[in-house]
């Protein structure tokens, strides 16, 4: 990838966001914030990022049904699903639609970063 890589991150809890918005910044210089579903599938559309991660359980559209309608924009798109270990019913839905990746909560930054890099074939 020849220049600076556009990440989505879409989650409804404020702290989390923010704490995730630094960290992921670290390594990033292009790292786009949404709040839920609705308005990550809008900054989706005005961004077409490289990789979007998302949390499940969100008010308005939650994570599956965005990173549908998104994989139904792009059907190559690159998705990292963060879950709680009692969200397995949205783990089976997002394999449905041909999301592989997914990470656990309480997130492992390393096991994040990781995938991250993979996803984006980055060094």
């Amino acid at each position: 990838m020849n220049r600076e890589p556009i990440i989505l991150y879409v989650e409804d809890e404020k702290d989390i966001r923010h704490e995730m918005n630094e960290i992921l910044s670290l390594d990033f210089k292009n790292v786009i914030i949404a709040e839920n579903g609705q308005d990550g599938l809008k900054m989706y559309k005005e961004h077409n990022p490289d990789l979007v991660i998302t949390d499940v359980q969100m008010p308005y559209m939650n994570g599956i049904d965005m990173s549908k309608s998104i994989l139904e924009i792009n059907k190559y798109a690159k998705i990292i699903i963060m879950t709680a270990f009692n969200e397995n019913r949205y783990m089976t839905k997002a394999k449905e639609i041909g999301i592989k990746n997914y990470i656990n909560k309480p997130v492992n930054i390393n096991e994040l970063f990781d995938s991250i890099h993979i996803l984006l074939k980055l060094e």
